[in-house]
């Protein structure tokens, strides 16, 4: 008994209630009798609501209630206090047939019979705790008494040692089997399994295998859910701190994620889904997109700058489509810090990761088209129908399918904004995002809309890096020109395309020339139909004034510092400097070869044969 909740066996026989357990089990709920599950030592039992059982079986309560409390006894003592009521019953009833003898199978029936009516003068307290007792209850405590002591009647126990329990051995190599496959081994399987393990031992029985799986469940829940990582550190892991506490002001830092949305659209499609929570106020959005790319993060990112104003920081994981180059200049141009989580820490981003479980359990499974967050809730749907009448079926009949994206993504909105958004939020002690964010009294970094779409513009190829030819800048096939770039011939340029006309390109100085200037804007005249001579003549005129321009201050530098005659001046130093060093002759042996001697007398011939005629 719990306060004002008592155990079915505590109900048993009293007043307006069966004499039994079992009938208060099957037939109370039909009578309006409110029960609840708990746990009491190593089993599940029930628990009956006193307030809603008939008036005498709650005045029989307070009587009992009444004498309990004049005689000074607590109703709640625990699985010791029921121990030492055990151990009372077992030592009334040894006193007791001590005295009378006789058989002891009948002499158990008749005192559990004669300790449900009167007490059998044990005490009030133990009567309190085990208002009845079967006599094979009784029994079975006696047994454990004198076997193995007081402790084995402590309440979950059950006075007996299982045949799996006494075997360490056999004990260890179940519960190997549990562990390692513990949603679908069976007590069949556990049963041949030891046969065949131990095959000189007798294989314990199918119930007695049932009774130890069920009570090592109960007893190792924790253990069971440490075979599933992910959610084990979902439920289990501790969350004493608060990562909310070091942020102290509105936009200081922003949570960014993406997920798979649980809706079907009358398209066929599930598309995905990009949210982003503010911490400090909880403020959120979403947007819906095909699949989750740096684009669709880029344009949710606009969406929350015009609204909210810029973050100091914002935190993401790392995948792909968050380390992206455009999404990293993205940021870097609107200096932004970016914390890049390790993988696999959705502990690092609790905030955007409760909204998004938030949105999924309170909004998406209201729509029509929800498939369900897992395989069992999507067969569930699917069961909605009998197999016959939806063979064939298209997808978007099974799953009832209306939204298209567009109406996904206003009723997605249209939640955020009014819903979640002006509702209590416990981590904000009741406020609602709304009013918390309103409550900020601080400076906010304000965005100006213009400017921003081409600032978001999705980079030319994979980092908008292009370099301006003789024919204008090559992009996705077309050649775009302009006359500015007269005076960028042959240069690096960065390149962001116009996501609203697919024939023109905004150019700027490349980023690593110092800080990103406005070029011109390019167009491919294949896509736009621009004038195309007027262009390259315009170009042309460009280039000749920049390349005049250079040859000018070639010209100029020429005549003030004579080039020319630098190699001259070089060459005098180098003699300068040569002529203070004298090498001094080495000796050594003449090296002399057959070619060499046969050289020598050559040259000895040509010198006589000379000399007579210099004479």
């Amino acid at each position: 008994m719990t306060g004002s909740w008592h155990r079915t066996r505590d109900l048993a026989g009293l007043p307006g209630m069966p004499r039994a357990a079992r009938p208060i089990r099957l037939h109370g709920p039909g009578r309006g009798w409110v029960s609840r599950e708990v746990s009491w030592g190593a089993r599940r039992v029930l628990e009956w609501l006193e307030s809603s059982l008939p008036e005498e079986t709650q005045a029989a309560l307070r009587e009992r209630r009444g004498e309990a409390e004049a005689a000074g006894i607590a109703l709640s003592g625990g699985p010791v206090a029921v121990m030492d009521a055990r151990v009372e019953l077992v030592a009334a009833f040894r006193a007791w047939h001590g005295e009378r003898g006789g058989p002891l199978v009948p002499a158990l029936k008749e005192w559990c019979a004669l300790y449900g009516e009167s007490g059998a003068g044990v005490s009030g307290e133990t009567r309190a705790a085990i208002p009845s007792i079967a006599w094979n209850t009784l029994q079975r405590h006696r047994c454990a008494l004198q076997d193995r002591g007081s402790l084995a009647l402590l309440a979950g126990k059950g006075g007996r040692t299982s045949a799996i329990d006494a075997e360490p051995e056999l004990r260890a190599y179940v519960e190997s089997l549990i562990r390692a496959n513990p949603n679908h081994i069976t007590a069949n399987n556990i049963v041949r399994a030891v046969a065949a393990k131990f095959p000189d031992r007798a294989a314990p029985s199918i119930s007695t295998v049932r009774r130890f799986v069920r009570r090592w469940r109960a007893s190792n829940a924790f253990d069971l859910s440490a075979g599933a990582p992910d959610a084990h550190r979902s439920r289990t892991m501790p969350a004493f701190g608060s990562m909310s506490e070091a942020i102290t002001a509105l936009n200081e830092v922003w949570e960014l994620d993406s997920t798979r949305v649980d809706v079907m659209c009358a398209d066929g499609k599930r598309y995905a889904l990009v949210a982003a929570i503010d911490i400090w106020s909880r403020r959120a959005k979403v947007l819906v997109t095909p699949q989750s790319r740096s684009t669709a993060i880029a344009a949710l990112i606009r969406s929350c700058l015009l609204d909210w104003g810029a973050p100091e920081w914002i935190r993401t994981d790392e995948g792909a489509d968050y380390t992206s180059r455009h999404l990293r200049r993205v940021v870097a141009d609107l200096t932004i810090h970016h914390d890049i989580l390790p993988p696999y820490s959705p502990d690092k981003k609790p905030f955007i990761e409760r909204f998004i479980g938030t949105l999924a359990r309170d909004f998406l499974t209201q729509l029509p088209g929800f498939t369900g967050h897992n395989v069992a809730q999507a067969q569930a749907l699917r069961d909605r129908k009998s197999f016959a009448a939806r063979r064939g079926e298209d997808r978007t009949a099974t799953f009832r399918c209306e939204l298209a994206a567009e109406e996904l993504q206003r009723r997605l909105d249209a939640w955020c904004e009014t819903v979640y958004g002006r509702g209590p939020h416990a981590g904000l002690g009741g406020m609602s995002p709304f009013a918390k964010a309103a409550s900020w009294a601080g400076p906010r970094r304000t965005v100006a809309e213009r400017g921003l779409d081409i600032l978001l513009a999705p980079a030319a190829g994979t980092d908008g890096r292009r370099k301006v030819g003789k024919n204008g800048i090559s992009v996705d096939g077309g050649l775009y020109i302009a006359a500015e770039l007269g005076f960028h011939m042959g240069e690096w340029v960065h390149v962001r395309q116009d996501p609203a006309d697919y024939g023109r390109i905004f150019v700027f100085a490349a980023p690593d020339e110092g800080a990103q200037e406005f070029i011109c804007i390019a167009e491919d005249p294949v896509r736009t139909g621009i004038d195309r001579q007027a262009v390259a003549a315009a170009a042309k005129s460009n280039w000749r004034q920049r390349s005049n321009a250079a040859r000018k201050r070639t010209r100029e530098l020429e005549r003030e510092h004579r080039p020319a005659e630098a190699i001259v001046a070089v060459l005098d130093k180098a003699g300068e400097q040569a002529a203070r060093v004298v090498d001094f002759p080495a000796r050594g042996a003449l090296h002399r070869t057959d070619a060499t001697v046969a050289a020598a007398e050559a040259a000895d011939a040509r010198d006589a044969v000379e000399a007579p005629a210099e004479a």
